[in-house]
């Protein structure tokens, strides 16, 4: 059997049977606004005080600053466990394409955007996966958020092109021995593909009952391991996520 990777996140561990299995790649589904950053900054800052493992955190789509100060309300000592190298957060949207910009010269290939579009691709999916390798060696990261999936999914024009490249990039994150969690904007880009490749998915929902918005949460797969099927409820607490038995309601 697998050994786990504890969230530490209230009720989530026994959905998963323990956590998530060690080295396996796992997407947090869900709309705008469902907590799906929360937990996972919640899945590393409970890795790195209550288990003692680093973590990365790459930053695709918000700056860090947005992103710290989003996160100041649930009391995590974020700012102190980046001095100790116990997390990283790498706001890596701007260099990525700042990175790109640099590497090759439009003139070389005469104008052809198709040209342009494949040589983008493919030097993104390479940089990226060498940003997260170089970050993992030099902090000894056990996890690791990428935040989003999406992005990738919607650098791509075709929906072979884009399962093509996440396979890729999924094998590659294997190799390191990390457990990954990506954040997929559920119905954007190339997402249901993404789904298919991945280890497990946990599904984040925010729907309207009776006037009242309720959150839940599922994990919808788990590959290679029994897990809990159900829908359960959860909220979004002065100290994290907390995911609750399905006879509750938390609202």
């Amino acid at each position: 059997m697998r050994s786990r990777v504890e969230t530490g996140i209230t009720g989530l561990d026994e959905l998963l049977n323990g956590g998530f299995p060690a080295g396996g790649t796992y997407a947090i589904v869900g709309g705008c606004g469902t907590g799906k950053s929360i937990l996972c900054m919640q899945f590393l800052y409970n890795g790195a005080i209550k288990f003692n493992e680093p973590g990365v955190y790459i930053l695709l789509e918000e700056e860090k600053e947005r992103m710290m100060s989003n996160m100041s309300g649930f009391g995590w000592e974020i700012e102190r466990l980046e001095k100790e190298n116990m997390l990283k957060i790498v706001p890596y949207t701007k260099s990525l394409l700042g990175d790109i910009d640099a590497t090759f010269d439009k003139n070389m290939v005469d104008g052809d955007t198709d040209r342009i579009n494949q040589l983008r691709q493919n030097l993104t999916m390479d940089s990226l996966f060498k940003e997260v390798e170089h970050n993992c060696q030099k902090t000894g990261a056990k996890r690791v958020v990428i935040d989003s999936l999406t992005v990738i999914t919607l650098l791509t024009s075709t929906q072979l092109m884009a399962r093509m490249h996440l396979l890729w990039f999924i094998e590659k994150l294997r190799k390191l021995n990390i457990t990954t969690l990506v954040t997929i904007e559920e119905g954007v880009g190339y997402w249901s593909d993404a789904l298919f490749l991945l280890d497990g998915i946990v599904y984040m929902m925010l729907k309207e009952r009776g006037g009242i918005m309720e959150r839940g949460i599922v994990v919808e797969k788990l590959r290679g391991t029994p897990h809990d099927t159900g829908v359960r409820p959860f909220k979004i607490a002065s100290d994290g996520i907390r995911v609750y038995p399905r006879e509750v309601i938390a609202r």
